[in-house]
């Protein structure tokens, strides 16, 4: 029974944890990403967001925030990176909360995860900044490792025969 009590308190620890980096690397990012304001040139290639919802960015009041991160990616990826490990983490957790015991659901779920990953990978993979290719890696990588490991899970358990 202790080592229940421990497992969950660890859980939480990492939970509230990454919950403290994606909150972190969130503000630093949108600090960074901030800089797409002064720089009217990029707004057409940075401003993905606004340009997509509003039309074409006239000021920088127009530029939404969401295209902060995607500036942030392009020039400066250290913090938007964190965000996506400590997201990564986050996502997993609350995976695995919602799918209590039910290994086969959670595995399907996370293999169609993995597939947006590589999706994402090869929507990035020629991108002329070294930020998002670098993303591009990134999900790549997230996305075989996940894939690798659902396969393996569902080998294991017994739901699909290698």
């Amino acid at each position: 029974m202790h080592s229940g009590t421990d497992k969950k308190s660890k859980q939480a620890i990492l939970f509230f944890g990454a919950l403290i980096f994606f909150a972190i690397a969130t503000f630093f990012s949108l600090y960074e990403g901030s800089q797409l304001d002064d720089v009217s040139w990029e707004w057409p290639y940075s401003a993905v967001f606004t340009n997509w919802l509003n039309g074409r960015v006239t000021s920088a009041d127009d530029i939404l925030t969401i295209d902060y991160l995607v500036y942030a990616a392009k020039f400066e990826p250290l913090f938007p990176i964190i965000m996506f490990i400590s997201g990564m983490i986050l996502f997993l957790q609350l995976s695995f909360w919602a799918f209590n015991g039910r290994k086969t659901a959670l595995s399907v779920f996370l293999l169609v995860f993995a597939i947006a990953l590589l999706v994402l990978s090869g929507a990035l993979m020629a991108s002329p900044t070294d930020g998002l290719e670098l993303f591009s890696r990134i999900f790549l990588g997230t996305g075989v490792l996940l894939m690798i490991g659902c396969i393996f899970w569902l080998i294991k358990t017994g739901k699909l025969r290698g």
